[in-house]
């Protein structure tokens, strides 16, 4: 009798799988929807031409949760009021609570572009995401690029031609 083993992908998928069940229900902090924004920073300098503010030194962006730290960020708003932004960082982090459970999501990367609109996170330049329960890791993922949207907490990583491979690290559940 011969023994037939499933292909290694097979359990990168379920295990892929079963991360995504576990977070698809929670969403990120929806009482930061509604919350203004300030930004801190050494200095600002601001373009009232091309309506684009930029921040340099110690640059720290909050709205409710979310907080975004690098230091420079070139900031512009829409017609609608939405903001949008860069941050240079070594590296640009981000954090926001997660909504209904005490859990984190916290992001770190060369670059980091923030789409105050659809409320989604580019991360590029060895992007990290992290989800914490308190601060106990549960959950990693890196790659070249890691595009993450706070609203339905999903996760795109990317890793270009030369750079490491993506990839992603459960941490083993309460049992």
């Amino acid at each position: 009798m011969k023994c037939v083993r499933a292909p290694r992908w097979g359990l990168a998928l379920f295990l892929l799988a079963s991360f995504v069940a576990s977070t698809g229900s929670v969403q990120a902090e929806k009482a930061d929807r509604e919350k203004p924004t300030t930004i801190d920073a050494d200095r600002l300098s601001h373009d009232d031409q091309k309506q684009i503010t930029t921040f340099t030194g110690n640059v720290v962006l909050t709205k409710g949760t979310l907080i975004l730290r690098g230091d420079r960020m070139e900031l512009w708003q829409d017609s609608a009021g939405n903001t949008f932004g860069t941050m240079i960082g070594r590296p640009a982090r981000f954090r926001q609570k997660r909504d209904g459970v005490n859990e984190f999501m916290e992001g770190e990367s060369g670059r980091l572009d923030y789409n105050g609109k659809d409320e989604i996170v580019t991360l590029s330049q060895n992007a990290l995401l992290r989800r914490l329960e308190g601060d106990i890791l549960k959950d990693q993922v890196a790659g070249d690029a890691l595009t993450y949207n706070n609203i339905t907490e999903q996760y795109q990583v990317e890793s270009s031609q030369g750079q490491p491979r993506s990839r992603m690290t459960l941490m083993p559940g309460k049992r």
